[in-house]
């Protein structure tokens, strides 16, 4: 099965949570663990991966945190899943110039780094627009 590691998963929430909080300063570990419901411990170790891919960058002290090294619409999805589950590699090298199966997982690796060429700002569009339609609904 082709999927996503829950570190992965758990390290994009953060991110668009980070994201949806972008102008209201740092946030602390236990205050993005808590809203994305992340075990803290895990999340600790995200974003040390993220913080070493200049993702997310932290502050120290009674009074530091965690946000986005820099603007949500200039993270895209594809860099955080390449910093935590090392990017998408579908299509194993091969010396068959007929090989249509390799042809195959190509394509589909193309098309997955166009849906994950979205940015943490159009994520968070993407996010406020359906709470807003639940709340409607609601």
């Amino acid at each position: 099965m082709l999927s996503l590691s829950a570190k992965t998963i758990y390290g994009l929430k953060a991110t668009l949570f980070l994201a949806e909080h972008f102008d209201q300063g740092l946030l602390t570990i236990k205050e993005i663990a808590a809203a994305r419901t992340i075990p803290r411990q895990y999340l600790e170790q995200i974003f040390n991966q993220l913080g070493k891919a200049e993702i997310i960058r932290s502050v120290r002290g009674k009074y530091g945190g965690y946000q986005l090294a820099r603007s949500p619409g200039k993270i895209p999805v594809a860099e955080i899943i390449s910093a935590l589950d090392g990017g998408i590699d579908l299509a194993p090298d091969t010396n068959d110039p007929a090989d249509v199966i390799h042809d195959l997982l190509i394509e589909a690796e193309q098309a997955l780094n166009r849906v994950f060429s979205l940015n943490l700002s159009e994520l968070a569009e993407m996010s406020r627009k359906r709470r807003q339609i639940i709340n409607f609904v609601i």
